[in-house]
């Protein structure tokens, strides 16, 4: 079994440059998502952009500590900036409430109950735990959720929806299932879906313009949210 990468670091001329494995530890990323980030470094800002290679030793590249370390704050600030504004009824009432899904998804400004589902169901411990069932419009029982846990989960995401440690609190997904980072961005593309009144030609292009990315980068999600929106019809 090959070994795993060794975290590195080396001062040159006072500046402290470290490897790859080094940066994926500290930021919580894969080592392959740091070997991404360098390859669109010319999609990122100039300002805030991952660095140039620097020294190579024994075959390995290190980069500008100072420089990783302003990136990933960049990173992380764009992505929270992303994440849309909770409705404040939510901090409204006891926290011992029980809330249903589809309310906790119009708190969240979620397409539907179904991106709760899916976190639920492919992401134990990311989102609030169901606390019980309520009955719905239709006299159903639905999951319902405690207001308070609802509250933390709001306080602790932050756009990337990952944590430090770059994975959902709780096992990883499945091979196959979407990230929490990945159903955010579905979840995003879904809203602008909405308030436009559903899909036309040029509406990725729209939404990567909004959020200042590239159309590749929203191209998939908002096939992913057509095909979620579509599912999510009649169930509320």
């Amino acid at each position: 079994m090959a070994r795993a990468p060794e975290p590195k670091t080396l001062e040159v001329d006072g500046v402290l440059y470290a490897n790859r494995a080094w940066i994926a530890e500290e930021t919580g990323a894969s080592i392959p998502t740091v070997r991404t980030w360098y390859i669109k470094r010319d999609t990122q800002p100039a300002e805030s952009r991952f660095p140039e290679k620097g020294p190579r030793v024994e075959r390995e590249d290190y980069f500008n500590v100072q420089e990783v370390l302003a990136f990933h704050r960049w990173l992380k600030e764009s992505k929270q900036a992303k994440v849309l504004p909770t409705d404040p009824a939510l901090y409204e009432g006891d926290p011992d409430d029980l809330v249903s899904i589809n309310d906790a998804a119009t708190y969240f400004h979620f397409a539907d109950a179904s991106v709760i589902r899916t976190y639920v169901r492919n992401n134990p411990g990311y989102f609030a735990d169901v606390a019980g069932h309520v009955e719905g419009s239709s006299g159903r029982l639905r999951p319902a959720f405690r207001r308070g846990d609802l509250q933390d989960f709001d306080r602790r995401r932050n756009g990337d929806n990952t944590g430090r440690a770059g994975s959902p609190g709780g096992p990883r997904p499945e091979r196959g299932t979407r990230t929490p980072e990945v159903q955010q961005r579905i979840d995003t593309a879904a809203a602008h879906l909405t308030q436009a009144g559903g899909y036309h030609h040029g509406i990725a292009a729209e939404i990567a313009r909004a959020h200042g990315e590239p159309t590749w980068k929203w191209e998939r999600a908002v096939k992913a949210a057509r095909e979620q929106i579509a599912r999510g019809r009649g169930e509320a």
